[in-house]
């Protein structure tokens, strides 16, 4: 049994030995791509495509450095965020009609409320604006990056706080709807069934809070495995 134990001991640090620098790189590879579209778009204040291009760009790079939960990565984060908030507001007000600068500006400002709090981005006024920008974008395309509009509503809705609007109905609908268009293709996100998990735990659907984080894990999510493991 010892042996056996040590045996995964050795290939877990083996397997993290070969994961981090795979890490390291492709943080090394979002962050110079932030970094040329933000030179890009400061440059051409009236381009619509290169601003929301560097909102995406910050978008990617913050969400991995707190994905990942890389050394100072609140800081580093929060300052990628509140970059691409920027350049995806230009973007919007340029074209108020494209679903890009709305999509990407909500997404950065869901990154920078990981790196402050929710209840501090709540506090600098941002709640309006973000919910603006998902309800433009699904509006416009809820199909744009594989259904992420859907997405990023519906979880918009699932974790403001109740003084501030919480709406676990249209949370779920919209998970709902997301699922009846991709649960059975290979586009489908293990956040989406992480996130109706989660709901389904919080309203006290265990078993159908379960399957979907299962599923969610299966796919690679560690926060679903984790949620899963804390369920009795």
């Amino acid at each position: 049994m010892k042996r056996t134990m040590k045996c995964i001991l050795t290939l877990a640090i083996l397997f993290a030995l070969v994961l981090a620098p795979a890490a390291a790189d492709e943080a090394a590879e979002l962050k110079a791509k932030y970094e040329s579209a933000v030179k890009l778009a400061a440059a051409a204040p009236q381009d619509y495509a290169l601003n929301w291009q560097a909102a995406q760009a910050a978008r990617k790079y913050g969400d991995h450095l707190v994905t990942e939960e890389t050394a100072g990565w609140k800081e580093t984060a929060r300052v990628a965020a509140k970059e691409g908030m920027k350049f995806g507001e230009i973007a919007f007000k340029l074209n108020p009609t494209g679903i890009e600068g709305w999509y990407w500006y909500g997404l950065c400002v869901g990154t920078y409320s990981d790196c402050v709090s929710i209840v501090k981005a709540l506090a600098e006024g941002l709640k309006g604006k973000t919910q603006m920008g998902f309800e433009n974008a699904y509006k416009y395309d809820k199909t744009y990056d594989k259904g992420g509009p859907m997405l990023s509503l519906g979880r918009f809705w699932q974790v403001l706080p109740g003084i501030a609007g919480q709406d676990r109905k249209k949370a779920e609908q919209l998970f709902n709807e997301y699922m009846t268009m991709y649960a059975n293709t290979p586009d489908v996100s293990a956040n989406a069934y992480y996130y109706r998990g989660q709901l389904y735990k919080d309203t006290g659907r265990l078993a159908e809070a379960k399957a979907d984080l299962k599923k969610s894990a299966d796919l690679g999510n560690k926060n679903a495995a984790k949620l899963l493991a804390e369920i009795k």
